[in-house]
């Protein structure tokens, strides 16, 4: 899932951009792991380009993990219930 951020991110990026392949790879992967490394890409890239940016340093600081967990969990019917019982102390 994490890779499939990053390269639908570069690929966008590439097409919006038109800027060398190794710059854009490396802002999307810095974006993508928020450690706030830049090539100085982002300053020239134009505003809808840094919306991209945003959106995947906002998928990975949520993190794959936790994304597919917060899909996963929904609430489920039970089919059955648990006895309850209130036992004698003392």
């Amino acid at each position: 899932m994490g890779a499939t951020t990053v390269a639908a991110a570069t690929i966008t990026l590439l097409v919006m951009t038109r800027a060398p392949l190794d710059d854009v790879l490396f802002d999307v992967i810095s974006a993508f792991a928020t450690c706030g490394l830049s090539t100085g890409f982002t300053a020239s890239a134009s505003e809808p380009a840094q919306y991209v940016l945003a959106a995947t340093m906002f998928l990975g600081r949520i993190g794959t993990v936790t994304l597919a967990a917060a899909l996963a969990a929904s609430t489920r019917r039970q089919l059955f219930r648990r006895p309850e019982e209130r036992p004698i102390v003392g």
